[in-house]
């Protein structure tokens, strides 16, 4: 798995380093929800890691825009969850393709796991500022923004918000 993980965050580096910027916190705020949760940090490290995965597979000239997207490239961004799920069951890390198939979905009957990354997804691409055509939120307004969605547990957006501060503390020390 090791290997796989490996050549895949490669990929993402020499594809757009927002990306493996994204993933990486992603998994970072992933891990904190787990452990604040009591599950298996590494396995949502993981998780974090590949979610986006299947967006190796946009063209680059789609990564390149300053300006919304028209329909149609929007529906080319969308593939990439069904993208990554397929890219992920080739290369044998069936456990993760779930996440990379469903976190963009937008129903509260998604598995705890879907929940945590999507979540974490969520927060991130909210709060931060690679996202060209809107502005970021702040914590408080991000965490509200996922509690009006009301497809997410209340514990996983509590230990979200817990994750948050923990990383910002790990910060200003």
């Amino acid at each position: 798995m090791q290997k796989a993980l490996n050549l895949l965050l490669q990929n993402m580096s020499e594809k757009n380093a927002t990306l493996l910027t994204h993933s990486l916190n992603v998994a970072k705020l992933c891990t904190i929800i787990a452990k604040n949760l009591g599950m298996d940090e590494e396995f949502y490290y993981t998780a974090g890691l590949l979610h986006d995965v299947g967006k190796l597979l946009v063209p680059n000239a789609l990564w390149d825009k300053s300006i919304a997207i028209s329909r149609e490239e929007l529906e080319i961004f969308k593939n990439h969850s069904k993208w990554g799920a397929e890219l992920l069951k080739m290369l044998g890390l069936n456990e993760f393709s779930v996440i990379a198939l469903l976190h963009h979905q937008d129903t509260s009957d998604l598995p705890l796991p879907v929940q945590i990354v999507a979540a974490a997804d969520k927060y991130e691409a909210m709060t931060s500022l690679w996202r060209q055509y809107k502005k970021p939120v702040s914590h408080k307004e991000a965490i509200d923004e996922l509690w009006n969605m009301g497809i997410f547990q209340p514990t996983v957006i509590e230990a979200l918000a817990i994750a948050q501060m923990e990383l910002i503390t790990k910060k200003e020390n």
